[in-house]
């Protein structure tokens, strides 16, 4: 699997790529933005690991292009600022996971390979309540018209779907749409599903459970 990692700090860069290519991944590495939108022209990625603050502008921009380009890969950004506000941003614009430096190469591991081994998804469309749902496309149509969906809320629309009635936790939210099978910690749900609910405007068929989950109604 090939991962673009952008990483300006010579000896993180260093090390983690040894420690990635240890473990049988291909590091496309880049030390600032133009860099690493190169890598990206040089050939199909499986993941991105991009760190916020680097020369020449923000792993931002790198992500921005990522989503403008409609890859659906998974996107772990790295960042030194551990402010809510701070963390929130990349999952408003689109990543699907954050860590905060400093931090242990086993959770990062551990969090980029939960990414990867997202389930495989149905193949027959979706139509329910307005919506209509392509999972080989990756299309959805919110009363005739077409959602921006990124990789992450269409999952997460998915795994609502398929289980329409029920209540999910937060615990299984993440196992099915983000494959962790423990907790990171963080609120990515949460902000996900808001987001998410915001674009399915005028339909509201996101409920709050409180003290419990959501449910699809």
């Amino acid at each position: 699997m090939r991962i673009l990692f952008l990483e300006d700090d010579v000896r993180t860069a260093q090390t983690l790529r040894r420690g990635l290519e240890g473990q049988g991944f291909e590091v496309a590495h880049a030390a600032d933005v133009a860099a690493a939108i190169a890598q990206l022209a040089e050939g199909p990625i499986d993941a991105a690991i991009l760190d916020v603050m680097v020369p020449g502008g923000s792993g931002y921009d790198v992500l921005e292009r990522i989503r403008e380009s409609r890859l659906h890969v998974p996107v772990l950004m790295l960042t030194a600022l551990d402010g809510i506000s701070d963390r929130v941003e990349g999952l408003d614009r689109g990543a699907d996971d954050y860590l905060v430096k400093p931090f242990a190469f086993a959770e990062l591991l551990a969090r980029l390979r939960a990414l990867l081994r997202r389930p495989a998804k149905r193949v027959d469309p979706i139509r329910v309540d307005g919506l209509e749902i392509d999972p080989i496309h990756r299309r959805v149509l919110c009363q005739g018209h077409r959602l921006d969906l990124t990789r992450t809320e269409f999952d997460l629309l998915l795994a609502f779907v398929e289980r329409r009635g029920e209540v999910l936790n937060r615990a299984l939210l993440l196992e099915l749409v983000w494959g962790y099978r423990f907790d990171p910690g963080t609120n990515v749900v949460d902000v996900h599903v808001n987001r998410l609910r915001r674009k399915l405007e005028p339909l509201d068929p996101i409920r709050t459970v409180r003290g419990v989950g959501y449910a699809f109604d």
